[in-house]
């Protein structure tokens, strides 16, 4: 297997990537799988910052660099693209391409490049605002606390996805689209990227009923349900945000700038106007920060008695 074959979906979570992987796999030259997460499992190797550990990666990192950088002979990038290239190969197997969607790649995008350069990366967006209000209903999310499982895919992405992409614009090995694009354009969306990919386009492609490649433990629940996926959609459609989450969505937007917001495609409409800083949003970011906090002073002291004012409000 070469990295010619690989086809990489990367999005935040709940951008509609199950959706566009459902479509691009309908067909007999793209083979896929549920969410594999490959690449995570080797940030050790591909980007040491990101791991943690209870050992001392950084020190560990930086040893083995020494190492490397001792060893020429070695060749340890091309060591490490042969090796993840064969564990994607078995899915390669009578096809001519390999998709692998997970979304949280956005956090290696430029490592990719890197080590794949002739690989294909589709880079999805969704409006982050919509993104945060899917994660809450779709996982049934009922505190703060559970909705910073999601803070780095909150936080980071949209302007990390956002430069990729400006930086990569003239690159014919990355291709951008919206969900929002590929649900009002199904069909043209879809036939521009099959071309895209060098697959032959046929609208049959657009009727997934049968496709089941995509199918397991990780994904769009939904879509991933022995229910009907259009009941199942319905179900989340219907589903409202927790009051306590209306102010949060509020305070993003406006962590996010209009500025940002509108430069990424969204939006021209009065909802970018409506947004403000929250306290429910600032209560949202101090919870990743580490909680050993000395009450030395007056201002670390008022935090904590915020906190444990929204602790007491929201449940968390």
């Amino acid at each position: 297997m070469i990295e010619d074959n690989l086809i990489f979906i990367i999005s935040q979570p709940r951008s509609g990537s199950t959706f566009l992987q459902n479509l691009l796999s309908n067909n007999t030259a793209i083979n896929t799988c549920s969410e594999p997460w490959i690449l995570l499992n080797y940030l050790n190797q591909i980007k040491p910052e990101l791991v943690r550990t209870r050992t001392d990666n950084y020190l560990a990192n930086n040893a083995f660099k020494d190492y490397l950088e001792n060893q020429d002979k070695l060749g340890y990038a091309k060591a490490v693209k042969k090796h993840l290239l064969s564990i994607y190969e078995p899915l390669l197997d009578n096809y001519q391409f390999v998709i692998d969607k997970t979304p949280r790649y956005w956090e290696i995008l430029d490592e990719i490049i890197e080590l794949f350069p002739k690989s294909k990366v589709i880079v999805l967006h969704r409006n982050p605002i919509h993104v945060a209000e899917s994660i809450v209903k779709t996982w049934g999310l009922d505190s703060f606390k559970a909705l910073n499982l999601f803070r780095r895919d909150l936080l980071l992405a949209p302007r990390k996805m956002h430069t990729f992409c400006n930086k990569h614009r003239d690159n014919p090995h990355v291709y951008s689209i919206t969900y929002e694009n590929l649900i009002a354009n199904q069909g043209l969306e879809i036939e521009k990227l099959y071309h895209w990919i060098g697959v032959p386009y046929d609208n049959a492609v657009l009727d997934t009923s049968g496709n089941k490649k995509y199918k397991g433990n990780f994904g769009d629940p939904f879509q991933n349900s022995k229910e009907d996926y259009s009941i199942t959609k319905r179900k989340n459609q219907t589903k409202t945000i927790p009051k306590k989450f209306e102010k949060l969505i509020l305070g993003y937007g406006d962590f996010l700038g209009k500025d940002f917001l509108q430069d990424y495609g969204y939006y021209n409409n009065q909802e970018a106007f409506m947004f403000n800083s929250t306290k429910a949003f600032n209560y949202f970011l101090h919870l990743g920060e580490d909680e050993k906090r000395s009450f030395g002073n007056f201002k670390s002291f008022k935090w904590f008695l915020q906190n444990a004012i929204y602790k007491m409000i929201y449940g968390d």
